[in-house]
């Protein structure tokens, strides 16, 4: 079972790339779902995710086990293992949060979700409580892992903040930029009469 959710995971972002109609514009400031330190995705001790092959984003260090909807969202997916979630926010960005490495073992084990999968979800609203104790106890990492998806549909994915520093759950930490219709030029730009 752990191997099937394993795998689960480094597609997640996949099996929605063809069915997924999700509308990204503009700048999106994407805050972080947990507090701790951050980290880049590449120092990451996971070939998968460092590599970025799962998409861009970053990780945390966690210094509490509180995930939080870094942004409005509906709930894409929990897995059964409660140790990752996906959620599809209302600004278009498709994001996997990840809890440790390995931490699919656990089998649930000192992971609490308090949502449910078609659940939409408020900015700031718990989604996942994690003993890292359990994690630790086991002897995984517990690094927190916040990947894009659909980093395809940005031209611009920016940490905001550096690597190494404390950061508070909700502190802005990313910035993606929306890929430009290189055709769409507004209704407004006409000329005045």
């Amino acid at each position: 079972h752990a191997e099937i959710v394993d795998e689960l995971e480094k597609t997640w972002g996949k099996q929605f790339d063809k069915t997924d109609n999700t509308q990204v514009s503009g700048e999106i400031a994407v805050p972080t779902p947990i507090s701790g330190k951050l980290m880049n995705l590449s120092s990451v001790n996971d070939q998968t995710f460092s590599s970025g092959s799962v998409g861009q984003g970053f990780a945390i260090k966690p210094s509490d086990g509180k995930v939080l909807a870094p942004f409005d969202a509906t709930v894409r997916q929990v897995f059964t293992t409660r140790h990752a979630i996906g959620v599809v926010g209302d600004n278009g960005v498709v994001l996997l949060i990840h809890i440790g490495l390995g931490t699919v073992k656990l089998k649930g084990t000192g992971f609490v979700s308090y949502v449910e999968q078609g659940q939409k979800v408020k900015k700031g609203q718990e989604l996942i409580e994690f003993w890292d104790p359990t994690i630790k106890k086991a002897g995984l990492d517990d690094t927190v892992i916040v990947v894009i998806t659909n980093s395809d549909k940005f031209s611009s994915i920016q940490m905001t903040a550096k690597a190494g520093q404390s950061v508070q759950a909700e502190d802005n930490v990313l910035e993606l930029k929306a890929e430009t219709e290189k055709d769409s030029v507004p209704d407004t730009l006409q000329p005045a009469d």
